[in-house]
């Protein structure tokens, strides 16, 4: 199978029109999946030939870096965030803090997450407002895996901010929301608690759907409850797959690389292309605005 390989430093070479970029933002409740989903849809997105930026901004459990095996990926957020607030990132320091992984013909930038969680507070909205400005004027794509809490009175700093006001930001500026969530009673409950705190358009999509959770009566109930209670229709299902899912995490790969032609994959490549194909056109979860 094709080699993951990292390069550490980058270097901007073309600009991008910030009418043909989008932000799209990873949400959904605890265990629901949106780390893995981020990670495969950003590998996906870069395999059409985008460029890409894959940025961890959970501040409470950011794990990208270590499904990715990135265990040298340096400050990466926490340097872009406290250069923001100096007005001193540019996009050649943001390249130059994101991971490069190279696969087949094609390569996707990694902005991995906070070393420590309690560094949350360098995390401040105005500073992650300008590294997404600073990232739409190279990337078509930025990926955002962010928390899953939206409450804004759980955790506060010296200054009155919460820790969740990150996650509230980047949620309220992304140009798409992919709320995603486990397809088991649990799952949908968790999901239908956690938005009624997401005061936003969003597109659903279902983890580990299959046999062993819903069954063909159950899915169908799932729609069902989905249209009764939620504004939006599921926009894809994920099939379950514990253990490709394994495999990616044991191996530090994606699953385009790692199982190519399992489902899951499959699935995450027809949501991808869905996207891409939604801006290129013009049309996301604001209404047709493709810049932030």
């Amino acid at each position: 199978m094709t080699a993951l390989k990292s390069k550490g430093l980058g270097a901007s070479s073309h600009a991008v029109d910030g009418a043909n970029h989008a932000t799209i933002a990873v949400w959904g409740s605890a265990g629901s999946g949106k780390t893995l989903l981020a990670i495969n849809l950003s590998f996906e997105i870069a395999r059409l030939g985008k460029r890409v930026l894959l940025i961890d901004a959970d501040l409470r459990r950011p794990s990208v870096a270590s499904w990715l095996g990135l265990v040298n990926a340096g400050p990466g957020l926490t340097a872009a965030v406290r250069l923001a607030k100096l007005d001193r990132l540019d996009i050649d320091e943001l390249v130059r803090l994101s991971a490069e992984l190279k696969f087949e013909n094609c390569k996707l930038d990694v902005l991995t997450g906070l070393p420590h969680p309690k560094r949350w507070s360098e995390a401040t909205p105005a500073s992650a407002t300008r590294v997404l400005g600073v990232a739409a004027e190279h990337y078509e794509f930025v990926v955002l895996d962010v928390s899953s809490d939206l409450e804004s009175d759980l955790d506060l700093n010296s200054s009155g901010i919460s820790r969740e006001s990150l996650t509230s930001t980047i949620v309220s500026r992304a140009n798409l929301v992919l709320a995603t969530f486990t397809a088991d009673p649990i799952g949908v409950n968790r999901l239908l608690f956690d938005l009624q705190n997401l005061h936003r358009d969003y597109w659903l999509i279902a983890n580990r759907t299959g046999s062993r959770h819903l069954g063909k009566p159950g899915l169908k109930e799932l729609h069902e409850t989905l249209a009764q209670f939620t504004a939006s229709p599921l926009r894809a299902s994920l099939p379950t797959d514990f253990a490709s899912c394994d495999s990616t995490i044991a191996n530090a790969r994606p699953l385009l690389l790692e199982y190519p032609n399992a489902k899951l994959t499959l699935a995450v490549r027809e949501l991808a292309m869905q996207i891409v194909d939604e801006c290129s056109a013009g049309i996301d979860s604001k209404g047709g605005q493709t810049g932030l």
